[in-house]
């Protein structure tokens, strides 16, 4: 029954790919990029999760300057569909986009996170005023999905954003840095010891750093980070 009310969709209700625009019936991605679709591989560093050459467990970054999370983890690559439809839903104003990253984000999370989930989730919180201007959340419905998926609650409210930071876009990594140093603080809620900051895209780490230390500063012990997608330097936002 369901796949009659499927194809009647598909048929009624046609949409496009979310990654190449083509007609994908009722479904987020036609079946060429549905196929590929699958997490990141190859080797990456066991604190931040970015790839790193050979058999090294760290990378260089991390053995200089530890950051101030336990344990990155980055699902899919920016560059291919997941990508492509996390930027149809923060550039070219297709909501339904987020769901559809959110619900392969629950599906592919890392083993690790539901052996040990942490004690409760929350997204990298957004300025007002880029709220407003995206008129979606991304990373509050990308966090929600992933606490329902681990059965931990989602906070809201625990970190503010200060600042409406300049976009990361086009930013070096010590550009980037200094743009979001300070810019988190926390909020009126207390955070638990163990937390999971969630976020869609992650290219040098420094939001997340600069998030995982306002975190620790509101109260966690031990902080993870997990993003929907990893961008090289040089195709990401």
């Amino acid at each position: 029954m369901f796949g009659l009310v499927q194809g009647f969709l598909s048929l009624t209700f046609p949409v496009d790919c979310l990654a190449c625009g083509e007609l994908a019936g009722a479904e987020a991605f036609c079946e060429t990029c549905a196929r590929l679709v699958s997490p990141r591989a190859g080797q990456r560093c066991a604190r931040c999760d970015t790839g790193v050459p050979g058999v090294h467990p760290v990378c260089g970054r991390c053995l200089v300057e530890p950051p101030p999370f336990e344990r990155g983890y980055g699902v899919f690559d920016y560059v291919g569909p997941v990508g492509d439809a996390i930027r149809a839903a923060k550039y070219d104003a297709r909501p339904e986009a987020l769901p559809a990253v959110a619900a392969l984000l629950r599906e592919h999370l890392p083993p690790e996170l539901r052996r040990d989930p942490p004690g409760a989730v929350l997204g990298v919180p957004l300025h007002p005023k880029r709220l407003k201007r995206r008129g979606a959340d991304a990373p509050a419905m990308l966090a929600r999905t992933v606490a329902r998926g681990l059965g931990v609650p989602c906070l809201t409210g625990a970190l503010l954003r200060l600042r409406d930071t300049r976009p990361q876009a086009g930013l070096s990594a010590r550009e980037r840095a200094a743009n979001v140093a300070g810019a988190f603080t926390p909020g009126r809620r207390p955070l638990p010891g163990d937390v999971l900051v969630v976020d869609d895209i992650t290219t040098t780490g420094a939001t997340l750093r600069a998030v995982a230390a306002a975190a620790r500063e509101a109260g966690a012990t031990r902080v993870r980070v997990l993003t929907a997608a990893v961008a090289d330097r040089a195709d990401g936002p």
